[in-house]
């Protein structure tokens, strides 16, 4: 899968478009969408930190996804959530395989890192039920 046109599209607090901006949950959405994969839109302000921890608690607790726990290049796209912010998970990227994250976040257009650099805030991988 060539991902390379998510690349550089800047952040916009609750974008959903590529030609305008997205925030972290926008992209995952687009990523999935070239997979072949509708995800919910969870229309929350990307600064709404408790409440962004609240829908994604809820949405594991449900089983709208299944956790992955240690993925492969087989298991992707995989949405992966973060804490950017102290004891709450407040970012969401897409595992991409090879040990990579595509990602975007206020401070830069989206862009794709690898675990490592990002491991000490990943809360977990999961895949849409």
């Amino acid at each position: 899968m060539n991902l390379g046109k998510f690349i550089g599209i800047p952040f916009v607090n609750g974008g959903r478009d590529v030609r305008t901006g997205l925030d972290c949950w926008g992209l995952a959405m687009k990523v999935f969408e070239a997979y072949g994969v509708a995800l919910p839109d969870f229309t929350v302000d990307a600064f709404a930190f408790e409440k962004i921890s609240e829908l994604a608690g809820k949405s594991i607790m449900s089983r709208q996804w299944e956790e992955v726990y240690a993925p492969a290049n087989k298991d992707v796209p995989l949405v992966v959530l973060m804490r950017m912010h102290p004891a709450l998970i407040t970012h969401a990227g897409v595992y991409i395989g090879d040990g990579r994250i595509i990602h975007t976040m206020e401070s830069t257009d989206s862009v794709i890192s690898k675990v490592g650099r990002l491991k000490n805030t990943i809360v977990g991988y999961y895949r849409p039920c």
